[in-house]
């Protein structure tokens, strides 16, 4: 039953191979030898496929095994659990946060035995690195260590002070079951991290070595005396499902398979094995005197060379123990080991091969003394009947191939006092060894980073996709070494990276946590190599650049019940306050009548206060000026305005009979009353002889438009204004200036972020935001505005824009007055996402803030946004916001661009292109007729010329924008 079983083994382990061939053949270069297209020059080959034919362990995608990345505390469970066959059913165990759901079985499994414990209540440390030493602590656990097992000697290794004081028992077991050992200088690095390779192999020899090396590490423990020697068995269900935390292990915070590195501190291959004690010509040693550990370690030189594995027959040899001096013809052994050297199938290498073996007291190896040589005799064996009875090659043809594997036996007879002992092993045959390979050859690629960051956080100027190539050995290659016809293809299924792994779509990056798989297509004509490699990178947060929402709060009135009350004002700053705290800043902005009543007073004192508290700032509102008034008259009421607000909130200051004369600004730009001085020009349109009157006379240079993209507001004909602040056209405010010689001096902005009313680009479809105040809105839980401000805050453009922002004109007396606006606004703030980082400034603040980024000129400045409408429809038919159509929003100094796209449209359809450089800039005229258009167009628009062509010019500048901001899906250009 036994054949039986092993010959299905064998053949399953054949259909293994082959199904790994059939798939290495279109993808990398084949050795057809070996499971795996990276071991061939591994130390520890053959173990790895023999246990990758056991299933214990598994390689990737791409036919690699990886055999020098670090493993996992996860991934040591589930080869250390599968290996020898643990099993758990105790539902008892809490399971950890941080487990993966595949590992988890297997961490349950090794925590019920109490092989090992988490890192915290919660946390298993599952993607940490294993380290050397707690590798030994898990092993030791298994065949019986506790925590109160203590060994009177300790390790051998020079460096065994640095081993942890709870794994020194561990170490001390494990080197003598010969499972571990150090370097060629035998230093033991406990707390490096293992490797794919060394895990492996350690796995490797356990698992042969079955119940015979549990027996020997229980006579082991058993010769300390302190009885603690039982193997672990299946730990009774805790009393709580409190985890019991493992405080010992020093775990390396740092990810399984982190950036490739080279490995360090350890030869390239295993030392050789010691003389085998033979029978025939015995040679015992004398005791080896330990190696001192208080010399420094030796010199390594500057290149680091490979790991070595850490189970390897010993460097020490064997030790003859003292004898009895009345019995010392006796020779006292209790158990026999098998040696066998490393059987190449090789011809040449036959007639030198020689079986020998180890002799064991208490776990001690010993040597035979030269009295008791003529009582021991021995005899090899073998099913296949390859060896003789002397352990020499007999028969080679009976040799089975590569990868096959020899059962052997042995049979050692001492007479004095009689003893029979048994031994058998496996001894896996390898396959020819194939020329070296010159090590600047290809075999595999990795990325040295598994990371991107989110689209709002990732700037892709900066950010690369970084390689690292491998030889055959799992070397790392040198840049300097690779050929020059190296040629890299990204195959993306996505289209988030171009062909050369460049970001071609950053708006495409998925949400954060989201794994981007696809192809590394390598290829070298030089080297012969073509091979395609799978990849992945993990979606994770980055650095935002900040956000900032400028408010604008209007005073109005001048009647009781029409006017806004000191509680209203209160209320609305308090309610600001409570959600985004007391570092804010806000615009207070009154009109004519508000100032002019006495009875406003103290509103007015409420707002100088605030002034001084938080460093708010007061604003000029003015609602519709050029239709109402010629330029004399709006000079007029703004000398008016200037005039009663000093009587009514700066008394002290007062003048009669400066009504319109210089002195009444000059008497509050003092250094005392300079900040109660208005900063900003607050309405539904901006005139440029109305802003230059008001820069020249009031000093104020910022102003905001309540209408986002309209210039008359009577029909809202006109269009123009960009979303981001800029410097405005002297001529023209709704026009970028082009340079200093038409820079206005004001920067203008758009209440944009919550009410941009007039993108009547779409069908059906006049606004794809919602103002809070929205009078044809009877819902009051603020949603449809919650999901379009979410869109800024996560617009993938962020890191591109010069200043990410929100505006708002809020009329604070006719929220109050009106419940479902009050209440819609109030949610609105409330539910506002808490974890992203946005300042409330005043209208100035903000034109300060884009001024320190931007310098004087737009040249450099941009904003792009990415928006998705609602879904929302209000009342009026016409003010729908779909939730089927995308919009792309971009424009620089330059121009304006504005894509669009319908769910299960093949490509983008452009729908606006406005050129800002066209020539000369027509002046706006001072007084319009509501129905006269002051856009400011060229090229496309949907609302004045909705299928007017673009020329080869404006496409080309289009294409070039496209491409600056990263967005390369389709568009439809005609």
């Amino acid at each position: 039953m036994k054949c039986e079983k092993k010959l299905k083994q064998i053949r399953q382990y054949i259909a293994a191979l082959l199904a790994v061939w059939l798939f290495c053949i279109h993808t990398v270069p084949v050795f057809a030898d070996r499971a795996f297209n990276d071991i061939e020059h591994s130390y520890a080959a053959d173990a790895i496929e023999a246990m990758a034919a056991q299933g214990y362990v598994t390689g990737y995608q791409d036919g690699s095994f990886r055999p020098v990345h670090f493993i996992s505390r996860q991934e040591w469970a589930s080869i250390f659990a599968k290996t020898l066959k643990r099993t758990s059913v105790n539902k008892s165990i809490v399971p950890f946060s941080d487990v993966s759901p595949w590992a988890l079985p297997y961490v349950q499994t090794l925590q019920a035995e109490n092989i090992t414990k988490g890192i915290s209540d919660q946390l298993f440390g599952a993607k940490h690195n294993m380290t050397r030493q707690d590798m030994a602590v898990w092993y030791a656990r298994y065949f019986g260590v506790s925590e109160d097992t203590r060994a009177s000697d300790r390790s051998s290794f020079v460096d065994q002070s640095d081993i942890s004081d709870y794994a020194q028992t561990s170490v001390w077991l494990m080197e003598r079951l010969e499972l571990i050992e150090g370097d060629t200088n035998h230093y033991f690095h406990p707390k490096e991290s293992v490797r794919r390779q060394d895990a492996t192999l350690v796995a490797y020899r356990i698992w042969l070595g079955g119940d015979g090396l549990r027996e020997r590490a229980k006579r082991l423990l058993e010769s300390l005396g302190n009885g603690t020697a039982t193997t672990n068995q299946l730990a009774s269900p805790p009393e709580s499902k409190k985890i019991v935390v493992d405080l010992a292990p020093e775990i390396s915070h740092q990810r399984a398979n982190p950036e490739i590195e080279e490995p360090k501190g350890h030869s390239p291959r295993p030392d050789p094995p010691v003389s085998p004690v033979t029978p025939t010509e015995p040679n015992p040693e004398p005791p080896v005197v330990r190696p001192d550990p208080g010399p420094k370690p030796p010199v390594t030189p500057p290149v680091i060379p490979p790991v070595t594995p850490p189970v390897i027959p010993p460097v020490i040899p064997p030790v003859t123990p003292s004898e009895p001096s009345d019995h010392s013809s006796d020779f006292l052994v209790d158990e026999v080991v098998i040696k066998a050297p490393e059987l190449v199938n090789q011809p040449e290498t036959y007639p030198s091969y020689q079986l020998s073996f180890d002799l064991y007291n208490k776990g001690h190896l010993v040597s035979i003394p030269a009295v008791s040589v003529t009582s021991v005799t021995y005899t090899f064996s073998d099913t296949l009947g390859v060896f003789d009875e002397h352990g020499k090659i007999a028969h080679s043809e009976n040799i089975p191939a590569a990868d096959g594997y020899i059962p052997v036996e042995m049979e050692v007879i001492i007479a004095k006092p009689h003893q029979v002992l048994k031994a058998q092993t496996k001894l896996i045959v390898k396959g020819m060894t194939p020329p070296v390979e010159d090590p600047s050859v290809i075999r595999s690629v990795y990325l040295a980073t598994y990371t991107i960051p989110q689209a709002t956080t990732l700037d892709p100027d900066a950010w690369s996709m970084p390689y690292v190539f491998q030889n055959a050995k799992g070397e790392v290659i040198p840049s300097g070494l690779l050929p020059s016809d190296l040629k890299l293809r990204i195959e993306d299924s996505r289209g988030i990276f171009d062909e050369d792994g460049h970001i071609a779509n950053l708006h495409l990056i998925p949400a954060l946590n989201s794994v981007i798989p696809f192809k590394i297509e390598v290829e070298s004509p030089s080297q012969g190599i073509h091979f395609i490699s799978d990849a992945e990178l993990t979606v994770v947060p980055g650095a935002r650049k900040k956000q900032y929402f400028a408010i604008s709060m209007m005073l109005q009135g001048k009647d009781a019940g029409s006017t806004t009350t000191v509680e209203q004002i209160e209320q609305s700053r308090q309610l600001l306050m409570d959600h985004f705290g007391t570092n804010l800043k806000v615009t207070w902005a009154m009109e004519n009548r508000f100032i002019f009543v006495e009875s406003n007073r103290p509103q007015l004192k409420k707002v100088l206060e605030y002034v001084d508290q938080y460093g708010d700032e007061v604003g000029i509102l003015d609602g519709y000026p050029n239709n109402l008034f010629d330029l004399p008259e709006w000079e007029a009421q703004m000398n008016e305005w200037l005039y009663m607000y000093r009587y009514n909130a700066l008394n002290e200051l007062h003048q009669s009979g400066s009504l319109g004369s210089p002195s009444v600004f000059e008497s509050m730009d003092t250094d005392q009353y300079r900040k109660y001085l208005p900063k900003s020009l607050t309405g539904f349109t901006v005139n440029p002889e109305q802003a230059q009157w008001l820069k020249d006379h009031f000093k104020i240079t910022s102003a905001m438009g309540w209408s986002a993209t309209q210039y008359n507001v009577n029909n809202m004909y006109g269009e123009g204004s960009p979303l981001m602040p800029y410097w405005s056209h002297k001529d023209n405010p709704i026009v970028p200036a082009q340079g200093l010689t038409n820079n206005s001096g004001i920067v203008f902005m758009n209440s944009i972020t919550i009410d941009p009313i007039g993108s009547r680009y779409t069908k059906d479809s006049s606004r794809w935001t919602l103002h809070p105040g929205d009078p044809y809105v009877t819902e009051t839980d603020a949603a449809p505005q919650l999901y379009i401000a979410q869109q800024y805050l996560d617009n993938p453009y962020q890191r591109l824009n010069t200043v990410n922002y929100m505006s708002i004109i809020l009329d604070v007396n006719w929220l109050a007055k009106n419940h479902n606006m009050s209440q819609i606004w109030e949610n609105f703030v409330k539910h506002f996402p808490v974890d992203r980082e946005v300042e409330i400034v005043g209208v100035d603040g903000l034109k300060q803030i884009y001024e320190s980024i931007a310098g004087l000129s737009n040249d450099h400045t941009e904003f792009s946004l990415m928006f998705r409408g609602s879904g929302f429809k209000a009342v009026m038919d016409s003010n729908n916001s779909p939730a089927n159509l995308r919009y792309l929003w971009t424009e620089n100094a330059s121009q304006r661009i504005i894509l669009s796209k319908e769910d299960g449209d093949a490509a983008w359809s452009i729908i606006d292109f406005t050129d800002y450089t066209r020539n000369p800039v027509p002046k706006m005229a001072y007084n319009l007729g509501k129905n006269t258009d002051v856009s400011y167009v060229t090229g496309r628009n949907f609302k004045l010329h909705p299928t007017a062509p673009l020329t080869a010019d404006e496409i080309q500048r289009v294409k070039d924008r496209l491409k600056e901001i990263y967005f390369a899906e389709e568009v439809n250009y005609q």
